[in-house]
């Protein structure tokens, strides 16, 4: 059964249909349409019918697709016979791979079809979460997404891969192939335990941590780095925090700022796990919020553990004014002094 596209976004949002469907951008709609029309076969009715430029275009496109078909159907009707030839022989052998044929197109159908309905709800609910890309979704990355989501046979996966086409198609170029390759290999254990970090990690993907940390979670942070979610541990990148003329150092990381004293003027080194592209790209799809009183325990963990450092205090950032002063609740979260 094709899913009507039109049909199944009235049955979704009713009558709060036009005022959240017209607040999706057209660049989001072409793309969500495209996805849509991958999965569950061609779309039978639009919306916007006003715009008869767009419309023409897709037109054509689906005309291209019905002449390919008619192709592929010359092709199979020479095939055929000579294949029923060969099968005829073997009648029981027949209905068996008749049957496997069936009941994986099915399930695969319905599968794909899950997915986009998941993806059409979450394009809904997040109307005003999008890129102004007007660019049309990549067709390599839908065929290899597609591939990915017929195997999505739970909730979960079927979750899962519907928030990743919802995300591509607001932001393209959200989701790349390497990150659908992980997301297809990754078993619950490394991501539970990626769930369990990702609100640790700062947004430009770095998370200072201590020696003793990355040693005591090392089991998890090798599965994760052997999945492509984290630069390799071997690499020993550090967080540098440079010392002024007095001794000091003020440095903010997101919702944190951190001062800390110096005993010689000399650039700290800290120890620092660093997210890959697709680790990065994971933290948009589970949607991590950022956990500040763990932040800056690690961070203070990590920092503690350089013998050039002897105070730290860590601050909540309340507000970073125009003249790039930042304004912090007191009292600290943390602070320390050895």
């Amino acid at each position: 059964m094709t899913i009507d596209f039109t049909a199944a976004l009235t049955g979704y949002v009713a009558g709060n249909l036009p005022s959240v469907w017209h607040a999706v951008p057209n660049g989001v709609k072409v793309r969500l349409e495209q996805g849509f029309d991958r999965l569950t076969g061609k779309v039978t009715r639009r919306w916007d019918r006003e715009n008869k430029s767009r419309d023409a275009d897709v037109d054509d496109g689906i005309k291209r697709a019905g002449n390919k078909s008619d192709a592929q159907k010359e092709v199979l009707k020479l095939l055929v016979p000579d294949v029923a030839k060969k099968i005829s022989a073997d009648p029981v052998l027949l209905e068996r791979a008749t049957l496997e044929m069936m009941g994986n197109a099915y399930i695969n159908q319905e599968n794909r079809e899950s997915v986009a309905e998941v993806a059409l709800k979450d394009v809904v609910d997040k109307h005003d979460d999008h890129s102004e890309s007007s660019e049309p979704q990549d067709e390599d990355w839908l065929n290899i997404f597609s591939s990915y989501a017929e195997k999505a046979s739970t909730e979960r996966t079927r979750q899962l891969w519907g928030r990743i086409l919802s995300g591509e198609v607001r932001h393209q170029g959200r989701f790349s192939l390497s990150t659908l390759r992980i997301l297809s290999e990754i078993d619950k254990k490394i991501a539970n335990n990626f769930s369990e970090h990702a609100c640790l990690f700062f947004s430009n993907g770095s998370l200072p941590y201590s020696i003793e940390k990355i040693n005591e979670n090392e089991i998890d942070f090798i599965g994760m780095q052997e999945c492509g979610i984290i630069d390799s541990l071997s690499t020993n990148r550090k967080t540098n925090f440079t010392p002024d003329m007095d001794l000091t150092c003020s440095i903010s990381m997101d919702n944190i700022l951190i001062n800390i004293l110096f005993r010689a003027k000399i650039t700290a080194h800290i120890n620092t796990i660093f997210l890959t592209k697709s680790g990065c790209e994971l933290c948009h799809l589970i949607d991590a919020v950022p956990n500040i009183q763990r932040q800056a325990q690690a961070v203070s963990e990590a920092i503690k553990e350089n013998h050039i450092i002897s105070k730290c205090s860590i601050f909540e950032i309340k507000q970073v004014k125009t003249n790039g002063f930042v304004d912090y609740f007191t009292p600290a979260i943390i602070d320390w002094e050895k």
